[in-house]
């Protein structure tokens, strides 16, 4: 299984490129739509290929409430998933 820090940037990288942007380094301190540019539709296609990649959707469960405005805030949410035992890989 892949890191979730390399999952994350390796979504949103995906999400860039489909959309005809350009994917430039991604840091986990970055803003989703403000340094990165991603729209609402952006984030719910990167939540679907981090379902695809790390086999969890931390999103169903409804303790996951959190706001996600950071690429830090996603691989949080991610870890935490993964490590309470949600993962299917």
């Amino acid at each position: 299984m892949k890191p979730v820090v390399a999952a994350v940037a390796d979504a949103i990288h995906s999400v860039l490129r489909d959309t005809g942007r350009e994917a430039k380094p991604i840091e986990p301190p970055m803003l989703l739509a403000a340094d990165l540019g991603l729209d609402s539709l952006d984030l719910a296609q990167t939540i679907v290929l981090l379902e695809r990649s790390l086999g969890v959707d931390p999103f169903r469960s409804a303790a996951t409430s959190r706001t996600v405005r950071t690429v830090s805030d996603l691989v949080s949410i991610y870890e935490s998933a993964l490590t309470a035992g949600g993962s299917r890989a």
